[in-house]
């Protein structure tokens, strides 16, 4: 959402070192944007890679029950605890990483950004989760047309609650604009679109091995907590 610039130029004088003021609007839904310097960015990187790695080694290992390689990191089996696992450790990792050495404000902004990241990570996947268990009882819902439309209704709806929630838990007295889904959330996003159809078997996402892609997700989804300003 964007707002106007007051008529007296105010606005412009405050935001104009930020590149927030395009053509008379500022951007932001009145939220600040400042530029991200190269140390919070590569914090935010560092922190959102060793919070992917971890959870990843530690999986690899479990499962095979050997030292952890890349060839048994890359065909790690995903289900639910994984991905919620991996997920929730590579927002928070990248997050607490950027707060190193920020102010208050700038910590404030990351931790939010962080809580809208997970939440928008976990809730559309439990709710998939949930909606599989169900298709496995009933038989009408038993059959891919069916467990297709509900992941695809999962992640739909798990983003909406997400991002709803997400605002509560930020901002419970609803003082400031509420943080709104965007296109670099979608993008995001596809992490869960990915994750639902791994839960849900699709033979096709099996052939094209989509589930290599989840860590480079996941790690971006903590880069951007990390470096949110």
């Amino acid at each position: 959402m964007i707002r106007p610039i007051n008529s007296d130029n105010t606005a412009y004088t405050a935001f104009k070192n930020h590149g927030d003021v395009k053509r008379g609007y500022i951007a932001h839904r009145y939220h600040t944007s400042e530029n991200v310097d190269i140390s919070t960015k590569l914090k935010a990187t560092a922190g959102a890679v060793l919070g992917t790695a971890v959870p990843l080694l530690y999986f690899a290992k479990k499962q095979t029950g050997k030292k952890p390689t890349l060839k048994s990191i890359l065909h790690l089996h995903y289900g639910l605890k994984e991905m919620l696992v991996t997920g929730i450790s590579a927002i928070s990792s990248g997050a607490l990483f950027g707060m190193i050495g920020e102010p208050r404000k700038k910590r404030d902004r990351k931790r939010k950004e962080a809580v809208f990241q997970i939440m928008n990570t976990c809730i559309p996947l439990l709710l998939v989760e949930g909606f599989l268990r169900l298709s496995d009882k009933v038989r009408v819902l038993n059959n891919r047309a069916a467990k297709l439309g509900g992941t695809i209704a999962g992640v739909t709806v798990g983003m909406i609650a997400g991002a709803h929630l997400s605002n509560k838990i930020n901002d419970p007295r609803d003082l400031e604009p509420d943080r709104k889904l965007n296109v670099k959330d979608a993008i995001a996003n596809v992490d869960d679109v990915v994750g639902a159809l791994i839960l849900a078997k699709f033979p096709f996402i099996e052939k094209l091995h989509a589930q290599k892609f989840l860590p480079v997700i996941y790690a971006w989804c903590g880069y951007r907590a990390g470096q949110s300003n």
